[in-house]
């Protein structure tokens, strides 16, 4: 009896072994992370402050493969000149001396980027080479004052900025800036290139949603020189330091 009790017995405990063991590594099985979706396009806005100004921009593209992403762009920047003299005030209407335009620009390009490394799947930073040249449009607002022109105050006049002009160089003459939509009307176009390079460090927290921090240097050429400062050497460039903010989404999922 006690053969057959065992001949019966071990198998069970045996074959229920097996079934508690499968069982522990359906269980663990269940846990295993979901695979990582994969996406082939990007849009994002981006806004940004440099050495002398700010800029808004937005930019498009696809990954061509899984680390190397190409697309086109276009923002608007405003540029100051890095040696203006500085603000004058009177009564609250602020006006720059010796400054004869005011200036931006419009650029439209193309750019792509490449990964360093990519950010697991429970999160992370993505580092990120990005880098990007095109068509710099600068456009240049001439700054219009109310100048006195005789000592008793009933002869004022509204003038464009003019440096041969020696009135509008002489502080105790100027009364305050002109309006802004004074100078639109008269704008002056300024064709060039740009180029642009930078560190990304996208932290999104999801691959749908993208959130990026951008640090690098931009330059931008033109074919003649722009005059912003009275005082000082027409610039044919600039060159700017940045840090931007980029949020957006990818889709088209593969």
């Amino acid at each position: 009896m006690r053969i057959l009790y065992s001949l019966l017995i071990y198998p069970i405990i045996f074959f229920a072994s097996l079934a508690n063991l499968r069982a522990q590594v359906i269980v663990y099985e269940d846990f295993v992370p979901e695979k990582q979706k994969i996406y082939s396009k990007e849009r994002f806005f981006y806004g940004y402050i440099q050495t002398a100004g700010f800029g808004l921009g937005y930019e498009q593209g696809h990954y061509n493969k899984k680390f190397v992403y190409s697309g086109w762009n276009i923002e608007f920047a405003t540029q100051l000149d890095p040696k203006r003299f500085g603000n004058n005030w009177y009564r609250g209407r602020k006006y720059v001396y010796g400054q004869i335009n005011s200036f931006c620009m419009l650029r439209v390009g193309y750019g792509s980027s490449y990964v360093f490394n990519d950010k697991p799947f429970w999160g992370g930073v993505t580092i990120a080479l990005r880098y990007s040249g095109g068509l710099s449009l600068g456009l240049a607002f001439p700054q219009y004052l109310y100048i006195l022109y005789d000592s008793t105050g009933n002869d004022i006049r509204l003038e464009k900025m003019n440096p041969n002009n020696p009135k509008h160089l002489q502080i105790e003459n100027i009364l305050r800036r002109g309006p802004y939509m004074k100078g639109v009307w008269h704008l002056r176009p300024y064709p060039g290139i740009y180029a642009k390079i930078g560190l990304n460090f996208e932290f999104g927290k999801t691959q749908e949603r993208s959130h990026a921090i951008e640090a690098g240097l931009m330059y931008d050429f033109y074919f003649t020189r722009i005059p912003i400062m009275a005082k000082n050497k027409y610039p044919m460039g600039f060159l700017n330091f940045y840090i931007a903010y980029r949020f957006g989404k990818r889709y088209g999922q593969l």
